[in-house]
């Protein structure tokens, strides 16, 4: 009796396998099928994706076209013009040098009868023709002399100080006054007594630290400058 109870259990149990199994492989079957689409879907969908935003995405420049067209670039730029300093002097009066600057060789003076030197420049100019200061400066000193007329020299710092001799007036400075390069300063005098022989002029010197020097040759080391 038992064993055809438990026949009837092992028969009872083994169809409810088999009918689990087929219902399992039928649903496993629909569900395979949808499920694979939908995955073959995603692919496709992420792929375009990709391939949109890699178009989107701007090309790197090569490296060495790169360095190229900024070499290119940078030798188009026109080359800075170099820097140039202003020139501190100018001329003291617009006129013919008459008289050459000449400390070491004797020159006939036919005023005084005499041979001497000459450390400095005459410079010719008209009766009442303006005299400039021939750079930045103070008024050391001012006077009239017996021999040059009236005398203005000019302290310009550093150990240079210029002397304009010959001049018709003091009263245009006054000792100790600053003035600028082109300020006027006096104007030509008729004459200078111990150059009486020579036509309306200038007597002009320059020193360094109280050596003469030659004003031509300062004035064009620094590139010529206009007279005023």
């Amino acid at each position: 009796m038992w064993n055809k109870i438990k026949g009837k259990a092992t028969r009872a149990f083994s169809r409810a396998v088999a009918r689990v199994r087929s219902v399992s492989r039928e649903g496993w079957s629909r569900v395979g099928y949808y499920a694979a689409l939908a995955l073959l879907l995603a692919i496709l969908a992420a792929g375009s994706s990709a391939y949109r935003n890699r178009s989107a995405q701007p090309k790197a420049e090569q490296p060495a076209a790169k360095t190229a067209l900024s070499a290119r670039a940078e030798s188009a730029l026109p080359t800075p013009a170099p820097t140039v300093e202003p020139n501190p002097w100018t001329w003291p009066l617009e006129g013919e040098i008459i008289g050459e600057y000449a400390p070491n060789e004797p020159v006939w003076s036919a005023t005084l009868g005499q041979w001497q030197t000459h450390p400095a420049l005459d410079i010719a100019g008209s009766p009442g023709e303006a005299v400039y200061a021939c750079r930045d400066g103070v008024v050391a000193d001012a006077w009239c002399d017996r021999l040059w007329g009236n005398v203005i020299v000019i302290d310009h710092g550093d150990g240079w100080q210029s002397v304009c001799r010959g001049l018709n007036t003091l009263n245009l400075v006054e000792i100790g006054g600053e003035v600028r390069a082109g300020d006027v300063i006096s104007a030509v005098a008729p004459s200078v007594p111990c150059e009486a022989d020579m036509p309306a002029h200038i007597h002009f010197e320059v020193t360094k630290d109280g050596d003469s020097a030659d004003f031509a040759e300062i004035i064009d080391s620094r590139g010529t400058q206009a007279k005023p």
